[in-house]
């Protein structure tokens, strides 16, 4: 959208579904879901290939796949190299600390991944669905969903444990955020 003008117009993308790298005007994406920059890319989550895509903000932007099969339904859980990288239906990517993080949301996991070499690695979570603080790889997630960095933190909506969780930078610590006064609204009694 520009908005000086307030017009909106499609930037990179056919609309057909598909997992296709070129330039914007001949790309496919599949479900994008999240997104985030670096300043000189766009990251996008694009969960129906469960990949990560980067899409330039050059004068001539290409779009790549960064890691995941590309391919339509490609998933699986395998940390690695480029195309070589299975993720589930990522939703959620984050830019912080020169990674991107990662919510494999139906593998239970929060991945990092180098934007330069493709390289992505499981950080946090068993890979079972559950509520569990811990250390890295041994706390549980249920369908992590959206990110956002701030400060030292990695903030993670827990979509199926209706939480929002913590990572600690440094130490890859998952905490349970508790907020005081909230209660679901089929409980909630109005005041």
């Amino acid at each position: 959208m520009q908005l000086t003008t307030s017009i909106v117009q499609t930037y990179a993308g056919t609309g057909a579904e598909a997992g296709i790298d070129d330039v914007t005007t001949k790309v496919a994406f599949a479900q994008p879901s999240g997104i985030t920059t670096d300043g000189q890319e766009l990251f996008i989550a694009d969960s129906e290939i469960s990949s990560i895509r980067a899409v330039g903000l050059s004068a001539v932007p290409q779009v790549r796949t960064v890691c995941g099969s590309g391919e339509l339904f490609g998933f699986g859980d395998k940390d690695g190299s480029g195309k070589e990288v299975r993720l589930q239906h990522c939703l959620g990517v984050e830019y912080a600390r020169n990674y991107l993080w990662v919510a494999d949301t139906y593998n239970h996991k929060i991945k990092r991944v180098d934007i330069r070499s493709g390289v992505c690695e499981t950080i946090a979570g068993e890979g079972i669905a559950g509520l569990q603080d811990g250390q890295g790889k041994n706390a549980r997630f249920f369908e992590p969903s959206g990110l956002s960095a701030a400060g030292s933190y990695l903030y993670i909506a827990d979509t199926n444990n209706h939480a929002i969780r913590r990572m600690e930078f440094e130490t890859m610590k998952v905490t349970t955020l508790a907020f005081s006064g909230l209660c679901p609204p089929d409980v909630c009694i109005p005041v």
